[in-house]
């Protein structure tokens, strides 16, 4: 597999040639901004490599479960909860 640096130009510019460039070598591209890197494209196969969820050992989801305390066997918490939980706050952060 080898790996080839475009800068964001070039990508925008290429998409397609880029994407053929992917499925060709395996990737992963770099891609540069201001010539500093700041993204990565990889084939779908790799995309799942590195971030297919495993499934926990016994001891493992034992673990996560009580880290949650008290909270873990609360079923009403569920995403409607989550969502009225949400709508109260308002963060101050701001997404960039």
């Amino acid at each position: 597999m080898s790996q080839k640096t475009f800068s964001a130009t070039e990508v925008k510019n290429r998409f397609g040639g880029i994407l053929r460039e992917l499925s060709l070598t395996g990737g992963p591209i770099i891609v540069e901004k201001d010539a500093k890197p700041v993204a990565v494209i990889l084939t779908i196969e790799e995309y799942n490599r590195a971030f297919a969820l495993k499934p926990l050992s016994s001891a493992e989801a034992q673990a996560v479960q009580s880290s949650f305390g008290m909270w873990a066997n609360r079923l009403e918490l569920d995403d409607a909860w989550l969502a009225d939980g949400r709508s109260r706050w308002q963060s101050e952060w701001l997404d960039e």
